[in-house]
């Protein structure tokens, strides 16, 4: 008797199955079926799923079996695939219904009314104001008092707790304190205006002729205070003026401005790292430096008196004179730039073609150079100094600071080649 029970339950089972397969052949043969997002949705691939299991299952096989072998075959996990494919069947044995993807359905923003201090601060704004509120005044709320409160609220936990905890891991704040200034030099002109500007039709600007006289400018900026103004230095250039600029010059604004304006403004205890460009006028040696390029090599001629040179020997160091001693019979005393770009920009928006005006724009020039602005071009020095330490040359290295400042990808859901690859 129990026999005959299985067999009628396994036929009454082997009709439900074909009854399934007969629906889900019907809406693959029917034309007027429209799976989500087509025949290469996922949608299609599930449908596809559902029949080759109740196919293989209407011949005899296990559903645990049949749902492993319709999974492989459809390019599923083996035993995770099989596990959704015998849910996918049993959603369509029950209620005759495809599985829908969620994919994208899922919330990609966050709203403020999550935050339990922002809807606490909604609260009582309304139960103070229930009887003179509308929709506008809650806007103002929003937007000019309580998010600018919780901003700075947020701004002072990071500038008083986490940033200090993060830059004493980081950083030797106690030992060696450093701050980074570059020495910038440029020269401004009063005809360097504007090269392109909207006239009327048929009229040109009256131009003089001519660069006319120009001021040299050497000045400092630093990442905490921007352009220092006590360490600037101005002349007036050329022959018939103040001269021309050269490294002793430069020694003399750095150890007579710059030093001292330092530390005015960061105390004793820090040290400053000054970084200058590769010009000649930051060329500064000593009288008695030890250069080739001073050296005659010729028997007559002047020479240049040398400081003493040295080797070691032995682990010792010795010292070598560069020069006979005066007692010697036969030769006594005798030999063996993006800083300058923004300060250019606002000259020429602001040129009247006049050396007064120029020298009257210079500081206002100066100090239009935002702080921030400042702190991006040292980040891009560093970068610099990283790719070229790393061993890049010039174009690799070009490419590998782009990578900061660039926009690489514009859509969500992009997956970069480079961590594609480490799934591989």
């Amino acid at each position: 008797q129990r026999d005959i029970a299985k067999a009628e339950w396994a036929e009454k089972w082997g009709k439900v199955l074909k009854s399934a397969l007969h629906d889900i052949e019907k809406i693959f043969a029917s034309r007027c079926t429209e799976f989500e997002s087509g025949q290469n949705g996922l949608q299609f691939y599930h449908a596809q799923a559902i029949r080759a299991h109740l196919e293989m299952m209407v011949k005899g096989r296990g559903s645990v079996d049949a749902s492993g072998r319709a999974s492989e075959a459809l390019g599923f996990s083996p035993k995770w695939g099989a596990r959704l494919v015998r849910r996918w069947t049993s959603a369509w044995l029950n209620k005759r219904e495809l599985p829908k993807s969620r994919r994208g359905h899922h919330r990609k923003a966050f709203s403020l009314l999550e935050d339990p201090t922002v809807r606490a601060e909604l609260r009582s704004y309304l139960r103070s104001n229930k009887w003179a509120i509308n929709p506008k005044k809650l806007q103002d709320f929003t937007e000019k008092k309580m998010i600018p409160d919780e901003a700075k609220k947020y701004l002072e936990n990071m500038v008083n707790e986490e940033m200090p905890r993060g830059l004493k891991q980081y950083m030797e704040v106690e030992l060696f304190p450093r701050i980074h200034m570059k020495s910038h030099k440029g020269i401004s002109l009063p005809n360097d205006g504007q090269m392109k500007s909207w006239v009327l039709d048929g009229e040109q600007p009256l131009k003089k002729k001519g660069v006319g006289r120009g001021i040299h400018q050497s000045d400092v900026i630093c990442s905490t205070y921007s352009w220092i103004e006590e360490a600037s230095q101005s002349m007036e250039y050329g022959k018939n003026y103040e001269g021309y600029w050269d490294g002793e010059l430069f020694v003399k604004q750095l150890s007579e401005k710059i030093i001292p304006a330092f530390e005015r403004l960061h105390g004793p205890e820090y040290q400053a790292l000054i970084m200058v460009d590769n010009s000649q006028g930051h060329s500064a040696y000593a009288k008695d430096a030890l250069l080739a390029h001073q050296m005659n090599w010729r028997p007559s001629g002047k020479q240049a008196s040398m400081r003493d040179g040295w080797f070691m020997r032995d682990g010792v160091r010795v010292v070598q004179k560069m020069t006979f001693p005066a007692t010697h019979a036969q030769f006594p005393n005798q030999p063996k730039e993006f800083f300058w770009g923004a300060v250019k920009r606002y000259l020429r928006e602001n040129c009247d073609y006049t050396f007064q005006t120029l020298k009257d724009n210079m500081p206002k020039a100066l100090k239009s150079v935002e702080l921030s602005t400042i702190r991006k071009w040292e980040h891009r020095m560093v970068r610099w100094m990283a790719a070229y330490r790393s061993g890049l040359e010039a174009k690799a290295a070009q490419i590998e600071v782009k990578k900061f400042s660039s926009r690489r990808f514009a859509s969500h859901r992009r997956v970069p080649e480079t961590v594609a690859r480490s799934f591989d």
